[in-house]
């Protein structure tokens, strides 16, 4: 079986890792065990970890053409996927925040 999809999403916000297929838990956290979609969801987790055999594939495809930006885009995503965001990640992230920030606001005046 050959599963396709971004799975270097980063986890869930809300409930952290805990609620994600790829943790290491399998349980309800946040769901009811014993409603129907808790149960569900147990099931698919507990089927998910029953994968043994895993290839990664390291090359991007997706933004295989890119700016100066986008690729300090792809790097800060890629750190922040593996918890390893350097200092230069954190200021880009900063400006690219506040960019947005002012052509929104500039939208509301």
């Amino acid at each position: 079986m050959i599963f396709a999809g971004d799975f270097t999403q980063l986890p869930p916000a809300i409930r952290k890792e805990a609620t994600s297929l790829y943790s290491g838990s399998i349980g309800g956290k946040g769901l009811s065990e014993t409603s129907f979609r808790g149960q569900e969801s147990a099931i698919g987790k507990a089927l998910w970890h029953q994968v043994t055999t895993v290839v990664i594939l390291h090359q991007n495809m997706r933004q295989k053409i890119q700016t100066v930006e986008d690729g300090k885009l792809r790097t800060a995503l890629e750190n922040m996927w593996y918890k390893a965001c350097t200092p230069q990640d954190i200021v880009f992230l900063y400006i690219l925040a506040e960019q947005l920030y002012c052509s929104v606001m500039s939208l509301l005046v």
